[in-house]
């Protein structure tokens, strides 16, 4: 039951980490600088940060599975869509909608987790739940640097996509 979940964050930090792995490549096929590129980074991280806590209150009393599941789903078809922009003027709000949904799955997974186990195991439950985002920092924003770097940035946000939505099955 706690398998799901770690996936789950193990995709949400791959997605959130595609982009730095692919900074180069973003700023190259899209013909801006590697600067204006990195806002997508900046962008990113003011969503999550200010939306977790505001977004947390407004989803405070739906279905957890339900929703962690459709905030999967709306990961992966927003980097389909991010995959698919044709300039950074696209991406840059495709990739903040994007990013609402690590602004609630991580937060909500920690929660959900406090359900799911007794209390004397809790601990080590939300443990094993982020080591998604510890394995991603490792394995998931290389990956996505080698796939970007091989076969372009679009197919790395593809990868994430596909997992997303595998992710949200699973869920």
């Amino acid at each position: 039951m706690l398998w799901p979940l770690l996936f789950g964050n193990f995709v949400i930090g791959s997605g959130v980490m595609a982009v730095p792995g692919t900074l180069n490549e973003i700023a190259a096929s899209l013909q801006v600088s590697v600067a204006a590129a990195g806002q997508l980074i900046s962008a990113a991280a003011l969503v999550m940060c200010l939306g977790a806590p505001t977004l947390a209150a407004l989803v405070a009393g739906w279905d957890r599975r339900r929703l962690l599941a459709m905030c999967l789903l709306w990961y992966g078809v927003l980097h389909f869509a991010c995959a698919g922009a044709p300039s950074l003027a696209w991406l840059m709000p495709l990739r903040v909608l994007c990013v609402i949904a690590p602004a609630i799955f991580t937060p909500q997974t920690a929660a959900c987790v406090g359900l799911l186990v007794p209390p004397e195991q809790r601990g080590r439950a939300i443990t094993f739940v982020f080591l998604g985002w510890s394995v991603a920092s490792v394995l998931g924003m290389p990956m996505a640097a080698f796939i970007g770097g091989n076969l372009g940035w679009r197919a790395a946000f593809v990868m994430v996509g596909l997992m997303s939505l595998g992710s949200a099955w699973w869920v």
